[in-house]
């Protein structure tokens, strides 16, 4: 059972990353997540190289998440995308002529553009893996003319949007498998979407698909937490895929922080392949006991390999 944690700071200080990149590979992690936004690959190339550079050099791979592209992914910043802001006629359009503040998966030129910037990332920095972090997109059905043409049948709209999507994962995916085959593929859902998963088995460039079980997030028991992890592990063993599960170890007080420890056992009751979390993140009552929580939980699953090497 591999552990990934989410490292979503700064890379502005390098005695600051290395002491942190230090306390997560000591949890047994063989991972971290860096999420990238447009502008900060704009703005600090550098500071963004350093940063992953250290992270291998401790024995941590490296997985970007695009925050925010077409704001059509999940991020940590609430930025909105600088493409979706420059080209407005790409936005999703719904029945009644309101557009939304997300770019429609299937503009040939959006996807032109993002399936560039995936390949100039891949070649620019040391990247083992990208992770799809809570795909947007079927919350409202499309009229845009490009969906329209490419569905003339308004009652097909719907099933034509989901069909849409999948299809655009796996040219995201296969786009990145064209730049180098070992770099991993990962897409994570909300447990409302888990509906997907079926689906997104199908994806043969796709390898690991997750799920966000964060309960507390959410408003619902973690008791809940037990049945999302099945769901997700037992479809993606029977299809041959990895499984990846996320611990909530943020916005907890001091009654959901109790609660966490159920939330985890009820992931490693499910045997996923891979187990992720956050480092220090944000909004815990204590942060600092959040995280020696945390880390005395990781601490628990079995260690397989400690070190990781790059086979010349």
């Amino acid at each position: 059972m591999e552990i990934t944690v989410a490292y979503f700071h700064p890379l502005l200080h390098p005695d600051v990353i290395k002491r942190d990149f230090e306390q997560i590979r000591a949890t047994g992690a063989s991972s971290i997540v860096y999420t990238i936004h447009e502008q900060e690959d704009q703005r600090w190339p550098r500071d963004l190289e350093r940063g992953l550079l250290l992270a291998q050099d401790v024995g941590l791979k490296t997985h970007i998440s695009l925050g925010r592209y077409g704001n059509l992914f999940a991020g940590p910043s609430l930025m909105p995308s600088w493409y979706t802001f420059r080209h407005p006629h790409s936005r999703v359009l719904d029945r009644h002529g309101r557009y939304h503040e997300i770019s429609c998966f299937n503009h040939q030129p959006f996807r032109q553009w993002l399936f560039g910037e995936i390949e100039r990332l891949l070649r620019a920095y040391p990247i083992n893996g990208i992770l799809i972090d809570e795909p947007r997109g079927l919350e409202v059905s499309c009229f845009c003319p490009v969906c329209r043409a490419l569905c003339p049948d308004v009652a097909d709209l719907v099933r034509f949007r989901r069909r849409s999507m999948i299809d655009f994962l796996g040219e995201l995916c296969a786009c990145v498998k064209r730049v180098d085959a070992n770099i991993k593929t990962t897409a994570v859902l909300l447990p409302l979407d888990l509906s997907l998963v079926e689906e997104l088995t199908t994806l043969p460039a796709l390898d690991t698909i997750g799920c966000h079980v964060f309960w507390n997030l959410l408003h619902e028991s973690v008791c809940r937490v037990q049945a999302w992890s099945s769901t997700l592990v037992e479809t993606t063993r029977q299809h041959q895929k990895r499984s990846q599960l996320w611990l909530q170890n943020f916005s907890l007080d001091e009654e959901t922080e109790k609660e966490m420890e159920a939330a985890f056992h009820h992931i490693t009751g499910a045997e996923p392949d891979s187990i992720g979390c956050y480092y220090y993140w944000r909004n815990n009552a204590d942060p600092d006991r959040v995280w020696n929580s945390t880390h005395s939980l990781l601490r628990r699953i079995p260690r397989r390999q400690l070190h990781w090497h790059i086979t010349p």
